[in-house]
């Protein structure tokens, strides 16, 4: 062992749902090497003291379109830029930049817009983009754009999938015509498809997922729900994500868009499937009042939430998700280690990240440092710490 090799010592860490104490990171070439005790440190290991508090993998957001004003809608690079420079302030070291529903050209100049920014130093990784959208039902659009919504069968999937390189993950409607074609096109590219906008049934979601869908945005959120025919009862789409096996689920856990009822009802169902996600957007962090747009679309900052212009629905959250984490374990009485992993392994595993999201040997030194009050104090990416932080 060298000088290259580093110990991170002080804080708790949050390792694979549990806390451990007296232990140290061990990191050398901006991953992860192992995590020791304390007291077996070799002597000749470079320590970093970094005081007490909680010591977490980097967060992972993969649904989010934007921050502090700036949004990838635009296709603007240097709104990206700030956009993505805001989650990496606040300790999200990993994010899926997301698009609303647009014009066909306006999502291919986004993405083309993102893939410069891909490998840029300074920013979170960005293994690729989600789109949610345009494949949705209109009776479940909520706040996106009607006007630009479409089916899979429309040709249009192929123009986006030039771009196959820079997406990630696409969220659209099971129930749609050619939505289990889309589905069997995405999982050949590597691309995570998932359902969500969806006025389907059961069946729906159980015939994409056994094409290879493995994800739910937005649990209960542009979600269908049961409905009679005679005395029969037919599941709809927000009863299929909660009875799933194998599917990964979203959560916005900001207070707002569900009452604590609704957020216990999902956790309970989906205990280790799912995930926290900001759906964030340009709003996030802006004074009430505040107007920001998506797409075509505008929107308001009403009662700390996005909102449509007439009030009808939510237009995205105005949290992120660092400061969701507290929010969680208040309201789900949950301990820090599972809370942790909603928005770390969870939320990596979703989008088939292989070494991001957890505290583990081989992974990339990506850190946040909270206070034991779960106020975020510093951020690591590849083991080099930020200075620049926001108070989320």
């Amino acid at each position: 062992m060298n000088e290259l090799w580093e110990a991170l010592v002080g804080p708790d860490i949050v390792v694979d749902g549990t806390v451990l104490v007296k232990h140290s990171v061990l990191i050398r070439d901006g991953r992860i090497q192992g995590i020791v005790p304390i007291a077996q440190l070799p002597a000749e290991v470079s320590i970093r003291d970094l005081g007490p508090g909680i010591l977490t993998a980097g967060l992972v957001d993969i649904h989010t379109h934007g921050a502090a004003g700036h949004g990838y809608n635009g296709a603007e690079i240097a709104q990206n830029r700030q956009a993505l420079e805001t989650m990496l302030s606040a300790g999200i070291t990993t994010v899926l930049p997301t698009l609303a529903t647009a014009p066909i050209d306006d999502m291919t100049r986004s993405l083309a817009a993102l893939e410069t920014l891909r490998n840029s130093a300074g920013l979170p990784r960005v293994p690729g983009a989600h789109l949610e959208g345009p494949y949705f039902s209109i009776a479940q659009r909520g706040a996106q754009d009607p006007n630009s919504l479409r089916d899979p069968v429309d040709g249009s999937i192929d123009r986006l999938l030039d771009q196959a390189d820079i997406i990630r993950m696409i969220s659209f409607a099971p129930e749609l015509p050619g939505a289990v074609a889309l589905t069997e096109k995405l999982v050949a590219l590597g691309i995570v498809a998932a359902a969500g906008h969806s006025d389907g049934r059961e069946s729906d979601l159980l015939a994409c997922q056994n094409a290879g869908l493995s994800h739910v945005i937005h649990v209960f959120s542009g979600q269908s729900t049961t409905v009679r025919k005679g005395p029969w009862r037919h599941p709809g789409m927000l009863e299929a994500t909660l009875a799933s096996e194998g599917l990964t689920v979203e959560m916005i856990a900001d207070g707002k868009h569900l009452p604590p009822a609704l957020m216990k009802i999902a956790q309970r169902c989906l205990t280790g499937r799912l995930c926290i996600v900001s759906d964030s957007t340009p709003g996030a962090g802006l004074p009430d009042g505040s107007r920001y747009s998506m797409g075509a679309m505008d929107y308001v900052v009403e009662d700390g939430v996005g909102m449509t212009m007439d009030r009808s629905s939510f237009g995205g959250s105005t949290t992120l998700v660092t400061a969701m984490l507290p929010i969680a374990i208040e309201t789900l009485g949950i301990g820090l280690a599972e809370a942790v992993a909603m928005v770390t392994s969870v939320p990596a595993a979703a989008a088939r990240l292989q070494d991001v999201g957890r505290i583990a040997p081989g992974f990339h030194a990506d850190f946040a440092l909270f206070n034991s009050d779960l106020r975020l104090r510093s951020v690591a990416l590849a083991g080099q710490w930020q200075d620049d932080l926001r108070p989320w």
